[in-house]
């Protein structure tokens, strides 16, 4: 059978692509090497009877309108609420991160009553500028160096549909350019409150920056980047794990006729005459379709997917640049002991156990873990996102066990780098003993564990350098430079190639965006819209 469409790779953005032109009538097939769907957005039983989102973890960035176009909420999708994060805080013990203003500027009012009054107009602020940058993530980008008629068209409905931009110009420029660090600064003092409120720019977003790396202040926006009071509901864990998320698009995705086969490694795609024709797969069998869209990273479509012959040399000296280090680790836990904090019961929580502990007390100790890998050795004192999904989700381990999923950097990577096994109980044992730190009752016992580094990382799920984002989101990769100029808008130099990958812009997180934006490019180049 011929395809209207096959894509290569049922990551969450391949099935978001391939679900959106089967609802518009394409016949479509999306092919996965592994023996399930979801790439970085898994869950897989890594021992038996425990659920574990081995890459993504948390459900932040899935847009609504993909979650309502879908309509995933009929296929299984399901958001759990968490409790609020506890973060031990250098000299004041564990902070509850409450996610109301007031009680959260009562918690800041304890290192520094100026702090205390700058966060709601701090919060303002981001919420001012957040439309703009949300506006951003659907665009398409166009390539500002072309001068023909319909270019300069798509530049000038951009401008138009962006005015926001204007009065805000200086705004946007700044979170695009300044360190975290920096632009906290401008509004707080305390050493307390920016440890927490840059502890996602610092560490958390997966790239490897430090606090003080410019164009970390992006990141501050994330909680601006989804509207969470809509009928797709807010964020938070999802139940079964994350690769439900996946699941669910699949399933949505099959009942317009969209085919998903597991198991099917693409070895190559077919070029004939310039244009795209369909797939070869390592088993032999072709899989023909009128185009073929990739959700591989740019650098494995181009520089291992696509013969050497079809693509400009210039496309891929370019492509050679596109990139960025990870040096993140992941470790499972599978346990029946729980850390609990001390100091917890007088931090106001209440009964219960958090579901997440932030373990970043300080500016300092974020520095020094950055600092540390900067002198080419693992973080000595890491910055952990220690979560216990089951906390909220009992399925996902046996009755009387919990999973303890720990996210955390820095260890060096790259060529020499060493991640076997050695390194990987090292990691165990000093995330263990950090947690001890301000838990020192936890026995740190466990029944498994499981340690993904970013070697680890790119060979399970083709992330190039193990970076989630398959190339820094730095100024130089963003828009219409991402994955390289002349090359934003999901097109390639092969006629009938497209890309849908955390490749493109916006970039990686469960966003679903390039899938959706493009199916809107493939749906246009046929003469036809999204249904």
């Amino acid at each position: 059978m011929k395809y209207d469409v096959v894509i290569v790779g049922a990551g969450h953005n391949g099935l978001v692509c391939g679900a959106y032109l089967a609802k518009a009538g394409l016949s479509v097939c999306v092919l996965e090497r592994r023996p399930l769907v979801g790439g970085a957005c898994a869950t897989e039983e890594v021992w038996p009877g425990y659920k574990v989102s081995t890459a993504a973890h948390m459900l932040g960035l899935l847009q609504p309108r993909v979650i309502l176009d879908l309509e995933l909420q009929k296929f299984g999708y399901e958001v759990l609420a968490t409790p609020p994060i506890v973060q031990p805080i250098e000299g004041a013990g564990p902070i509850v991160l409450w996610r109301e203003t007031e009680r959260l500027v009562q918690q800041f009012a304890r290192f520094s009553a100026k702090d205390a009054a700058a966060y709601p107009r701090y919060l303002q602020h981001l919420a001012q500028i957040g439309p703009i940058f949300r506006q951003l993530m659907w665009e398409i980008p166009f390539d500002p160096s072309v001068m023909g008629v319909g270019n300069l068209r798509d530049m000038a409905m951009f401008a138009w549909r962006n005015r926001g931009l204007v009065g805000r110009f200086h705004d946007v420029a700044d979170l695009l350019t300044m360190s975290a660090y920096d632009y906290l600064s401008r509004w707080f003092e305390s050493d307390a409150v920016k440890a927490i409120m840059g502890y996602y720019p610092a560490g958390g977003s997966g790239q490897s920056v430090g606090f003080h790396t410019e164009g970390t202040a992006y990141f501050l926006l994330r909680g601006q980047l989804r509207e969470n009071h809509t009928p797709a509901g807010g964020t938070g864990l999802v139940r079964g794990g994350m690769g439900t998320v996946a699941e669910a698009i699949a399933r949505s995705g099959a009942r317009f006729g969209m085919q998903t086969r597991i198991d099917a490694e693409v070895e190559r795609v077919l070029v004939e005459d310039g244009k795209a024709v369909g797939v070869a797969l390592a088993n032999g069998d072709e899989v023909r379709a009128n185009l073929v869209i990739s959700n591989a990273s740019a650098r494995h479509t181009f520089l291992n997917l696509v013969d050497k012959s079809a693509v400009p040399s210039d496309f891929r000296t370019k492509l050679d640049s596109f990139g960025g280090r990870a040096t993140a680790f992941k470790v499972h836990l599978a346990v029946t002991d729980l850390p609990r904090l001390e100091g917890i019961e007088a931090s106001g929580f209440g009964e219960g156990r958090p579901s997440q502990i932030t373990i970043a007390p300080s500016v300092a100790w974020l520095e020094q873990a950055y600092a540390d890998l900067q002198a080419g050795m693992p973080s000595r004192r890491p910055y952990l996102t220690v979560q216990i999904p089951s906390v909220v989700d009992p399925t996902l381990a046996p009755a009387g066990h919990h999973l303890m999923s720990i996210y955390g950097g820095h260890i060096p990577s790259g060529p020499g780098a060493d991640h076997g096994e050695a390194t990987k109980q090292a990691v165990t044992e000093r995330v263990i003993a950090t947690i001890k730190q301000f838990a020192p009752s936890w026995s740190g016992e466990y029944l498994h564990r499981h340690v993904m580094l970013s070697a680890d990382y790119e060979a399970q799920f083709g992330l190039p350098g193990g970076n989630p984002h398959h190339a820094d989101l730095t100024l130089s990769q963003l828009f219409f430079r991402r994955p390289v100029p002349g090359f934003a808008d999901h097109r390639t130099p092969v006629r009938d190639l497209f890309l849908c990958s955390a490749s493109n812009h916006p970039g990686g997180g469960v966003t679903g965006v390039p899938g959706y934006n493009a199916a809107r490019v493939v749906l246009r180049s046929l003469g036809r819209r999204l249904a």
